[in-house]
């Protein structure tokens, strides 16, 4: 089973804009490999774009908090909310049908409760000085852990209703 299974492309990329418009967060839809599927790309803040354009960056941080949060999802078949390892919060909804994980909706990119991004750790594995970061992050926003959670039960209950329409469907 497929993302696009479920629902086309073009209905997970509206998904995804909903999101960043509505909590500010750099959303995106994964399939269940981790990998992006839609095309679309929101940016809540200037460090992530800054991150993802290195290779390094991306696999030490991103796809690292990635996979260990959707690893989390498919065992747990609950949301988790967490930060990735530059100090971002991080929100995994997983997929799932027939108890099987099909791929996650979720978001990123703002500092959760008074946290702050580890400027040390994004030089070590994204080769970004301390000096670019502190200026890439000016302005980053913060949410609350209660927030966030509010947010994942929200995102929960859309993936609950996209996967009843689904079932009607099939």
């Amino acid at each position: 089973m497929q993302m696009t299974d479920i629902m086309p492309k073009e209905a997970w990329q509206a998904l995804e804009q909903e999101i960043f418009e509505r909590y500010g967060l750099n959303a995106r839809v994964y399939d269940d490999k981790g990998f992006t599927f839609t095309g679309h790309t929101t940016w809540t803040n200037r460090i992530c774009p800054a991150i993802k354009a290195r290779p390094s960056g991306v696999s030490a941080i991103c796809s690292v908090a990635h996979s260990a949060m959707a690893a989390e999802a498919r065992s747990t078949g609950a949301s988790v909310v967490s930060e990735c390892d530059a100090g971002l919060l991080k929100i995994c909804v997983p997929v799932m049908v027939d108890g099987v994980m099909v791929g996650v909706v979720g978001g990123c990119g703002r500092l959760l409760d008074d946290g702050e991004v580890d400027a040390f750790m994004v030089e070590k594995s994204a080769g970004i000085g301390e000096a670019e970061v502190a200026d890439l992050c000016s302005g980053l926003s913060a949410m609350s852990t209660d927030e966030a959670e509010t947010v994942a039960a929200e995102l929960a209950g859309r993936v609950d209703a996209i996967l009843k329409d689904f079932a009607l469907r099939r």
